[in-house]
């Protein structure tokens, strides 16, 4: 994960439609000039002024998502079976 290097580029990312992390379990969404934040089956919403304040001192990072396929399983479920 590439760590961001202040709040500013964090909502800098946001704006763009990217999801950041602080820990990698929790997940920052922006949608409608709110901040959400996913955590444990749990979510809230922030103003972009509630954000920057709360989480001001906290480090992010740009949250990748990997994808990881096991081409053995791949193999066997797309395989073709003749009757």
């Amino acid at each position: 994960m590439q760590k961001l290097s202040d709040i500013n580029e964090a909502l800098s990312y946001l704006r763009e439609g990217d999801i950041i992390t602080g820990n990698g379990k929790d997940l920052f969404v922006m949608k409608n000039d709110r901040i959400y934040r996913y955590n444990e089956g749990s979510c809230f919403g922030l103003s972009i002024k509630d954000f920057v304040e709360l989480y001001n001192k906290n480090t992010f990072y740009l949250y990748e998502e990997s994808v990881e396929i096991d081409e053995s399983k791949d193999e066997a479920y797309y395989r073709y079976y003749r009757k």
